[in-house]
């Protein structure tokens, strides 16, 4: 079938975001990213967005926007640093692959993947120049839109969410979380998760490793459709339902069904920092639903076997240094398998390390100091200042092997651990009868009844 956007209509795409402190917070560790990718004007949380919703008009040949948002983790600024750069270097990666003559046989969903999984080696590295911003990391959930097909990326646990007429509110990204883990495992139930002690304890963040394993899935837009991307400062605190109830009292005002989502938030809390951004995709450029079919399927993407390695090959040309990052002045920098199904076993195989994201990374046991070196490769550039290993002999590869297999055995270890004491912890309070809130169980004789300007 031919869509109205090969047959020449407009792709209308109107967005507003807030990005709150909260009520607990000392500072605001979350950013957030929208960029048009046809002309490079870009917006971040330290940009002034205009009183309005932003509006994107797209033509058939014009390259398509990026949304996302950010949650940084680690002390001091570290986690404001690491959100920050989060944002502006997929941002900048994006534009890069654009124009770079190797990327140009891949498709737009893997210049999405390798400018999520190129930005978690930036931070990593940063993070291991400078001890100050030792640990830090920052969830990642971006939505690219190429023609009339969504791209999600995703890492971490920031959410997106799709509201289409005549439906129910759908989550359309997996938290890469501890608890979803015990969930989809059928350990614990979603009431159990809200009050589950590792309900804080994410399985991956860009900066966490050299390597990250990026989620990407299809979503095919209809018009009308309306997407939520957010941190879980808000997703903690209202749900699917709370959400359109919102949308549907603000009769379709962006900026004020931001607003109102954040007040709550804060209303029932408000402990983490909030960001909400909202998108509606209009004009003829967008086929009415059911116009398409399969319309309503959300596709696994998998990472394509040509695509380079950051790790190993990850030059884009002119690579920005710590002279020319766009870091705000308050945040001086000295130092730069699919995961939501992974079981413990499998996270073991991929070297995926749990994080406390409610303060930093988690810390490593004594014996597991070198698990947080970079990650080793022979022919990967040498940190700076050091000399390239000459030769990259066999013997040095076999070490490196050596090492990157002794790193995964003390992540499998840590992460079989971790979970063992959360099924003893749920196992625990079902056998001595305790209610997922934590209140004591009702007597047998009671009664219960069972809620800056564009770049």
């Amino acid at each position: 079938m031919i869509t109205a956007t090969a047959a020449g209509g407009v792709r209308r795409v109107e967005v507003y975001a807030i990005t709150d402190v909260g009520v607990v917070r000392p500072h605001n560790e979350d950013n957030f990213l929208i960029v048009n990718l046809s002309d490079g004007r870009s917006w971040t949380a330290e940009n002034q967005l205009p009183e309005q919703p932003l509006v994107v008009e797209l033509r058939p040949a014009d390259q398509g926007v990026l949304l996302a948002v950010s949650d940084g983790m680690g002390g001091a600024l570290a986690g404001e640093v690491a959100s920050h750069l989060a944002v502006t270097q997929v941002c900048d990666s994006m534009m890069r692959l654009q124009k770079d003559v190797k990327f140009k046989q891949f498709q737009f969903h893997e210049h999405l993947r390798f400018a999520v999984e190129r930005a978690n080696l930036f931070i990593n590295n940063q993070s291991q120049r400078s001890p100050e911003y030792a640990g830090m990391g920052a969830t990642f959930t971006g939505a690219g839109l190429d023609g009339t097909t969504l791209y999600l990326a995703q890492v971490g646990d920031s959410r997106a969410y799709l509201f289409r007429q005549g439906s129910p509110p759908l989550q359309v990204t997996t938290d890469q979380s501890l608890v979803e883990q015990l969930i989809q495992s059928g350990h614990i139930t979603r009431e159990e998760a809200e009050t589950h002690p590792y309900k804080n304890v994410i399985l991956q963040a860009l900066g966490a490793l050299p390597s990250v394993t990026v989620t990407v899935e299809s979503l095919p837009v209809c018009r009308d459709d309306i997407l939520l991307l957010c941190s879980d400062g808000l997703s903690g605190k209202i749900n699917g339902e709370d959400m359109l109830a919102i949308l549907n009292e603000t009769n379709g005002d962006l900026r004020l069904a931001c607003q109102r989502m954040v007040d709550l938030a804060n209303e029932r809390g408000g402990e983490d920092n909030i960001t909400v951004m909202l998108l509606r995709f209009t004009g003829d450029g967008f086929p009415m639903r059911g116009e398409v079919a399969g319309d309503d399927q959300i596709t696994p993407i998998e990472r394509d076997q040509a695509l380079p390695d950051p790790t190993i090959d990850g030059s884009l040309g002119d690579e920005p240094t710590e002279e020319n990052l766009d870091v705000p002045p308050t945040m001086e920098l000295f130092s730069e398998g699919h995961a939501p199904s992974l079981t413990a076993a499998e996270m073991a195989t991929t070297g995926e390390l749990a994080l406390n994201r409610g303060r930093s990374t988690a810390s490593p046991t004594p014996g597991a100091a070198d698990a947080e070196l970079p990650l080793k490769n022979s022919t990967a550039a040498p940190p700076a200042g050091e000399p390239a290993a000459g030769g990259g002999s066999t013997s040095s590869a076999t070490a490196d092997d050596d090492d990157l297999r002794m790193y995964r055995r003390v992540v499998a270890a840590m992460l079989l651990i971790l979970t063992v004491c959360a099924l003893l912890w749920t196992y625990i309070r079902g056998w001595a009868g305790v209610r997922p809130d934590g209140t004591d169980p009702p007597s047998h004789n009671q009664s219960h009844f069972t809620t800056s300007p564009p770049r």
